[in-house]
């Protein structure tokens, strides 16, 4: 199987990587300095049409939540539509095509998990791209797949897990927010979900969603994680998300249910504290 990713520096981009060169699979991936999406969306077509894939995964999107407040061209163009046309073009070819897309298309309010037929509402501009760009995909019809997750990280990127390292490493007291609540989704997990995904692709577009199980936590829950793993003790004081003012309003409640995935797939997701560790693990390789 030949497959095309649209993403080359990403998180999930480079965990594909690995992934499909563990597997032998031919692949390419294709970031802006070979492909500038902004400028030219169409281009992802051409590229479609040119190469001919088995499958196309679409690891690439405008994920600067507070920078998107200011760039909403820029956002609009690549999380809506870029998918728009490279759900369209895939399913001209009848190649399957997935797209990753964010709990961000949702307000938080609701107080449990968020099931992928539940209605979006999003708070700001991003979440507003990136539910353009669910519209999109579905639209074009043919064998897409919609993959909603959070709060990806790994062990190596510009993440909340390698922040919070840097910041425990030379600060001695740090307010962490403990009113935002999800699952964090380790890169490679998500990687491989995408992979599963694949080989059981459902006729007509559907979303799903995909984040690591276990317990729903906290951002400060996680931070404390991440230093507990880390042998790092810095002082700690929760506060509420108003304690951090930005120009993009987060969603309280990002906890996405699985449970469709799992099962549809027969792939469970693994816990968020495996991720954690197979994100250390990856720091130290």
């Amino acid at each position: 199987m030949s497959i095309l990713v649209f993403g080359k520096n990403g998180q999930l981009s480079r965990a594909l990587q690995r992934s499909l060169t563990a597997r032998g699979a031919e692949f390419s991936c294709y970031g802006r300095k070979e492909l500038d999406l902004i400028a030219h969306p169409e281009n992802a077509a051409q590229l479609i049409r040119k190469l001919s894939p088995d499958a196309v995964i679409n690891g690439c999107a405008f994920t600067d939540v507070d920078g998107a407040e200011k760039q909403a061209a820029e956002a609009n163009i690549l999380n809506a539509k870029a998918p728009g046309i490279m759900a369209a073009a895939c399913a001209k070819a009848d190649i399957p095509f997935i797209h990753i897309s964010t709990d961000y298309v949702f307000d938080g309010e609701k107080s449990g998990a968020y099931h992928p037929t539940d209605k979006r509402n999003p708070l700001n501009t991003y979440g507003r791209s990136k539910a353009a760009g669910e519209r999109a995909v579905m639209a074009a019809g043919g064998q897409s797949l919609i993959l909603r997750t959070s709060w990806v990280y790994d062990g190596t990127g510009q993440n909340f897990m390698t922040t919070m390292l840097r910041l425990a490493a030379s600060e001695t007291h740090l307010n962490l927010v403990s009113t935002q609540f999800g699952r964090p989704t380790y890169a490679g997990h998500l990687a491989e979900a995408c992979l599963a995904a694949l080989e059981t692709m459902p006729a007509q577009p559907k979303i799903y969603h995909v984040s690591n199980s276990g317990p729903v936590i906290s951002w400060a829950d996680f931070a404390e994680a991440i230093f507990d793993h880390a042998k790092l003790h810095p002082d700690v004081t929760r506060v509420s998300s108003d304690h951090f003012p930005r120009p993009a309003k987060r969603p309280d409640n990002s906890a996405l249910d699985i449970t469709d995935f799992e099962r549809d797939f027969q792939h469970p997701l693994q816990p968020w504290q495996m991720g954690l560790e197979l994100a250390f693990q990856e720091r130290n390789t």
